[in-house]
């Protein structure tokens, strides 16, 4: 693709600016926290109808507790199938946008959700209205899946996503992208491990010897867990939510922590698993006794040759677009990692630019709502010719 091509579709992004910012603000002022589901489905709605216009079949997959699914696809005779991978809930409770509404202020927007993941669904959308309007898409396939329950981990999306993974040589993922050109290489394994610990109760002030205490045991296992943190590496066990006891006079005989634990490999997260299920079978107390359950719920997205292609395509599209783009390791969980995980070349970071996701901080560029726009329809035009 020639510089002078390149130039043209950033400049036609830029001219279909207010258009973005339009949407992006309907999209985030549409609230859709995990947890409210009529939210999640509005959501759903209105990206279906946008690829509906765009001529894209698309199936609409039902859930009961959380947000439903949504699976578009378009044929177009070509090479090549790319998977676009998008979620339609966020973090926030219902009513946080009435008091933190969709707002652009020194070139930034801010309001829930507006880069996990509102933005980057703006960015695709827009990417596939130049290809579609252009006429020039060589591919075969492009498929989108818009997950309604990605922020509890994409239990009932996982499949889906893996399926659609399955048929494609390619996939993109709109999460936004942290400050600096960045797009996102890889990420770290995340799992949700619940520790139970059992004691004896008793009275504290009349057979205090009589008890077990649970929290005291639970207190010896999260130090023990968390002295298996090794940031540098990639590896993080962190006690979030802890629970124990009924009453201050009562010795506890129940302790329960739960803990998110990050990993950078494969290899890591089994050592991890086996680690924290050899220090839950020794306990420190004789008497209590301890029960680990849980799992790695998103296997690692690790760097591969494929993904690390794409990646270069990438960087050399960047350029033509005046952009310095780098790889980067992120921490955060996202659905690329279902398709890397099948061995699927994956590029994540394709939303826009932003920074404090999931904080009342969040923030998007606008300005990178038309580069990111233009670098994913670039890319598109690319894939068959370039990487096949």
């Amino acid at each position: 693709m020639s510089q002078k091509m390149m130039h043209d579709i950033q400049a036609e992004m830029e001219r279909h600016l207010d258009r973005m910012v339009g949407l992006w603000k309907a999209l985030v002022e549409t609230e859709s926290g995990s947890a409210y589901k009529p939210g999640v489905d509005r959501v759903n709605e209105m990206v279906r109808n946008i690829l509906v216009d765009l001529g894209f079949t698309c199936r609409l997959i039902r859930q009961e507790e959380v947000g439903n699914h949504l699976v578009a696809t378009r044929t177009f005779g070509g090479r090549g199938r790319v998977l676009l991978s998008c979620h339609l809930d966020t973090v926030w409770p219902e009513g946080t946008a009435a008091e933190w509404p969709f707002r652009v202020q020194d070139g930034r927007a801010t309001g829930p959700g507006v880069v996990d993941m509102k933005g980057g669904i703006v960015v695709m959308i827009e990417a596939l209205r130049h290809l579609l309007a252009s006429g020039t898409c060589g591919l075969e396939r492009i498929s989108v899946v818009g997950a309604g329950d990605e922020e509890l981990g994409s239990q009932t999306a996982r499949a889906i996503i893996e399926s659609e993974a399955q048929q494609a040589d390619w996939c993109f993922v709109m999460e936004s992208a942290p400050p600096g050109d960045f797009l996102v290489t890889a990420r770290r394994a995340v799992g949700n491990f619940r520790l139970r610990v059992e004691g004896k109760t008793a009275h504290c002030g009349t057979r205090y010897e009589d008890g077990i205490s649970a929290v005291r045991e639970l207190a010896h296992k999260i130090l023990a867990f968390e002295a298996l943190n090794n940031p540098a590496e990639g590896i993080i066990v962190s006690a979030g939510l802890i629970r124990g006891g009924v009453a201050r006079q009562v010795v506890p005989d129940v302790a329960t922590a739960i803990f998110d634990v990050r990993a950078r490999t494969r290899a890591q997260q089994e050592e991890l698993t086996a680690r924290m299920t050899a220090i839950a079978a020794q306990p420190t107390l004789p008497g209590t006794r301890c029960v680990l359950e849980g799992e790695f719920h998103r296997p690692p997205f690790e760097e591969s040759p494929g993904g690390l292609t794409l990646f270069e395509l990438a960087r050399e599209t960047g350029r033509g677009l005046g952009m310095d783009l780098k790889g980067c390791i992120r921490g955060g969980g996202s659905d690329g990692s279902f398709a890397a995980a099948l061995g699927v070349p994956t590029l994540d970071g394709l939303g826009p630019v932003g920074d404090h996701i999931c904080s009342r901080r969040e923030y998007g560029e606008v300005k990178s709502l038309p580069a990111k726009a233009a670098l994913l329809a670039c890319l598109l035009r690319q894939l068959p010719e370039r990487l096949l």
